[in-house]
């Protein structure tokens, strides 16, 4: 099949684009929603999208990453008929993983519910277990595309996949809220299921429409033929430990709530009320940490395939300069949006809650700084999954996942702190785990990366961004009394401050630019200008 590569910063700029997209009606959908069913409600939901992600982990997270670089490892070796080979037998084994999992967890929804102290969450759990299988089944399609740096299709599911979910979660929620919040929480999660079936229709569509270009000529490519259970022996050896290390964050929050709904309840939380504070903590002010994670996912995402096609070649200056840049770029993105939360975190809540601003601004507040690590994380975890040191991230986040909970399990049991003693955890936890990844990448990087570029810049730009965002929300509000506007207006002004900065020092070039769709309109205006 003959394809278009797309450099590793335009994938991701495409994946980012969808995810832009899907993460923005996720956060318009979270404030009606929140609405809706209340935080409490929310909390049922929460406990049961934890359990999900968990199982989704086990069945379909990893194999499409392991998909994605043995793909692109013969497309480079221009192997195109074993590059789908790779894919036919990967689909197989995804389909029959996610199957037994949906099983698994339909009939066992309620023992779920009751193991995380959350037993009201056991309708949710019943309903989003055949998504599981779905998801199996798009997360092969997606590998293969990505294998072949085709970020499109990912994308188009991506958006099909949130439109279904919003759509239909927010018909569903509407209503089953009269038979009350469990059952609210379970019809809006109702929308993941659909949403999943929208995604597979997509892909499989797509595949098809492209079917003529996956036929290859056989005869005409030298090399032998790669038995299948050697294809499924790679498979398995490079997806156990990226499954094992993406099962730790699931468990991790499977834990967490745990831990929240004992401790706050050991305290003298009534069940509704830790509930409550669940939702709050995860279900609405977790949704905007989500938010800027989209970018890095989609950039890890692109990242991975990338490096290890450059790792084939053995080109290792261009594994270093893909893995400086990819850095770079994940500061760019968390650090701002981390300073941007922190400092706007109670006038943002009470926009969007009015009714549990105050509860809630706290939350944000202390979870805002765990941004920066999350999507530092994920990018330094993509570049030692490229360069193939699968298990150091593993180990790494085992030891942020020890460091979290114990903060979490001391902290929560503080009435005073309560639910942000998770969030102290949170931050604490992957602030750990990033400085270990960041060590492994500077002992196995051949190259020496430019840490003055990576951070310094980033952070002089952050630092203009935040003052700001500050002074300009206490004087627009001072001159409006209208908290919307005072926002919107300091989000706007310190978005312009933070990139005219970034640009004077040098923080991103327009050659970089260039990279990006769109990028070449910038950077003729910029060079105009005399910036390079």
């Amino acid at each position: 099949m003959e394809t278009k590569k797309q450099s590793f910063v335009k994938g991701a700029a495409i994946l980012a684009a969808a995810g832009v997209v899907t993460k923005i009606l996720g956060a318009i959908y979270r404030i009606p929603i929140g609405n809706i069913i209340s935080s409490e409600g929310l909390g049922y939901y929460q406990t049961a999208y934890d359990v999900y992600a968990w199982a989704l982990i086990l069945s379909a997270y990893a194999i499409p990453t392991a998909i994605s670089k043995l793909t692109s490892e013969k497309y480079e070796m221009g192997r195109a008929d074993e590059a789908h080979r790779i894919f036919k037998i990967s689909l197989i084994l995804m389909t029959v993983m996610g199957g037994i999992m949906s099983i698994v967890m339909y009939t066992n929804s309620e023992f779920f519910a009751r193991l995380f102290n959350n037993p009201g969450a056991s309708l949710a759990i019943l309903y989003v277990a055949p998504s599981i299988f779905l998801f199996s089944i798009t997360g092969a399609f997606r590998g293969y595309f990505q294998g072949m740096q085709n970020m499109i299709p990912s994308a188009v599911s991506q958006i099909g996949e949130q439109l279904g979910r919003v759509v239909f979660g927010f018909i569903l929620a509407l209503m089953f809220v009269p038979q009350g919040y469990k059952a609210a929480a379970g019809g809006t999660i109702i929308g993941t299921t659909i949403g999943g079936f929208i995604s597979v229709l997509m892909l499989v569509y797509i595949y098809f429409k492209r079917r003529p270009k996956h036929t290859v000529n056989t005869n005409s490519i030298s090399g032998s033929k790669e038995s299948t259970m050697s294809i499924l022996k790679r498979i398995v050896e490079f997806s156990i430990p990226i499954a094992i290390g993406g099962s730790i964050i699931p468990i991790m929050n499977l834990l967490d709530s745990f831990i929240v709904m004992d401790r706050l309840q050991a305290v003298g939380f009534t069940y509704e009320a830790s509930v409550s504070l669940l939702g709050q903590l995860k279900g609405m002010a977790g949704s905007f940490i989500n938010l800027p994670q989209v970018l890095t996912v989609s950039l890890a995402a692109s990242m991975v395939p990338s490096i290890s096609e450059s790792l084939a070649k053995k080109d290792y200056e261009s594994i270093g300069n893909k893995s400086e840049l990819g850095i770079r770029l994940s500061v760019i993105i968390g650090l701002p949006s981390a300073m941007g939360l922190f400092v706007l975190a109670k006038p943002i809540m009470a926009m969007m809650f009015p009714n549990e601003s105050e509860s809630l601004g706290l939350a944000l507040m202390y979870l805002a700084p765990s941004v920066i690590f999350l999507t530092l994380f994920q990018t330094l975890t993509a570049i030692l999954q490229g360069m193939g040191k699968v298990r150091v991230p593993l180990i790494n986040l085992t030891i942020c996942a020890i460091v979290k909970i114990a903060i979490t399990y001391y902290m929560t049991s503080i009435p005073a702190i309560n639910i942000r003693g998770a969030a102290v955890g949170t931050v604490v936890g992957y602030a750990v785990a990033c400085i270990l990844n960041m060590l492994a990448i500077i002992k196995y990087q051949v190259k020496s990366l430019n840490y003055s570029k990576m951070f310094t810049k980033p952070i002089i730009a952050t630092a203009a961004m935040t003052a700001a965002a500050y002074f300009t929300y206490n004087l627009a509000y001072s001159a409006t009394s209208r908290n919307t506007i005072a926002v919107l207006a300091s989000m706007m002004l310190a978005a312009a401050v933070y990139a005219v900065v970034l640009i004077l020092v040098k923080g991103i070039t327009t050659s970089e630019l260039q990279l990006a769709p769109g990028g070449n309109k910038l950077s003729k205006v910029l060079k105009k200008r005399g910036i390079k």
